[in-house]
Order: structure tokens, then sequence, then C-alpha cells
């Protein structure tokens, strides 16, 4: 009887275990970075409207991105080799426009108010999704 209990609790604490990991989508958990940092990210933008000089005292991958919209972009999540991968992150766009993954320049077709979705050569695409002024996040599939 006491094993059988023992298995029962087992099971039991291996099925929460997956309920948990199966509800913390990468997506859930860019957006929770998102408003967990949010002082240091605004820190960040501050400092590089200021300097000139993109830069960030975060712990995740940080790019400047120029273009006709110039971004800061943070990516969170990354999965998968080169040609298969998927990138969950948020940007900071200096004149408040969404653009595609990295600035790419690719199209973006609105879904909402709020949300796009670009595709580029081959099967790579994405959405781009308004968190709020100034702020969106991605998913990209490369």
């Amino acid at each position: 009887m006491k094993h059988k209990k023992a298995a029962v609790l087992l099971l039991l604490f291996v099925c929460v275990l997956i309920a948990v990991r199966v509800a913390d989508t990468p997506e859930k958990r860019t957006i929770r970075y998102f408003h967990n940092h949010r002082a240091a990210l605004e820190d960040d933008i501050s400092n590089t409207i200021e300097t000139g000089r993109a830069t960030s005292k975060l712990n995740t991958t940080f790019n400047y991105w120029d273009g006709e919209h110039p971004i800061v972009e943070y990516i969170v999540v990354s999965r998968g080799i080169v040609s298969a991968s998927r990138y969950y992150g948020f940007f900071y766009s200096f004149d408040n426009e969404p653009v595609s993954f990295q600035n790419s320049d690719e199209p973006l077709t609105p879904i909402s108010e709020q949300e796009w979705e670009w595709s580029g050569e081959g099967d790579n695409h994405g959405i781009v999704r308004r968190l709020d002024a100034n702020w969106f996040y991605f998913e990209a599939a490369l």
C-alpha cells in the first residue's frame, strides 16, 4: 500500500511538471520577461537616445537595427538550428512603427489593429504584436 501511494504521488508530481512546462510557452516567457524588466529596458532606451550608442545591462541577446524605422531588439527565447530556428522577443521602435524581424524590410500584413505578419524568402515568416507605445512582441521562424 505504501509503495502504491508513493507511485501515485510521483505520477501526480510528474503530471504537474508537464502541465507547468506546457503552459509556459515561449510567448508567455518573453512577455513575462518584458514586464519583469520594464524599468531596465526603459533605461536601455534612454541611454541609447542620450549617447547614440545601443547598450544593455540585461542578460539577453540585444541588437540595434538601423533602417527607415530603427529598432532595439531583445531576443529572449531562441530554438533550433540555423535552417529551422525560431526566435521570440520584443523590440523598441523609435518611431512607434512595427517592422519585421531584424528590421529586414519584409512588408507587414495586418492581422488586426495591433498585430501583423510577414513572409520572407523560403519558409521564413513571423508575427509582430504591439505590447505598448513603441514596444512590440515578435516571433520569427527562419
